[in-house]
């Protein structure tokens, strides 16, 4: 079970779940994190506490918390 906090940079994968309940499932589901989006990793901070990716052609800034939250497949390219 992968999660966004163990993605690298340019790694390209899939939501297959969210963990989080609500309010915090609430706002990844307004950002367009849901069931079946690609993503991609554009960039963290070297403590891994901030990630940066690419939903939809939307960035979107998550927290530690948030990217813990988020279950995805890795896609192979």
């Amino acid at each position: 079970m992968k999660k966004i906090s163990d993605l690298n940079i340019d790694e390209v994968a899939v939501v297959e779940k969210i963990l989080a309940k609500e309010p915090l499932k609430g706002r990844l589901l307004s950002m367009g994190i849901v069931k079946g989006a690609k993503i991609r990793v554009i960039a963290h901070t070297l403590a891994r506490q901030t990630w940066d990716i690419l939903s939809n052609d939307t960035k979107v800034a998550l927290r530690d918390e948030e990217a813990n939250s988020v279950v995805v497949k890795v896609e192979d390219e």
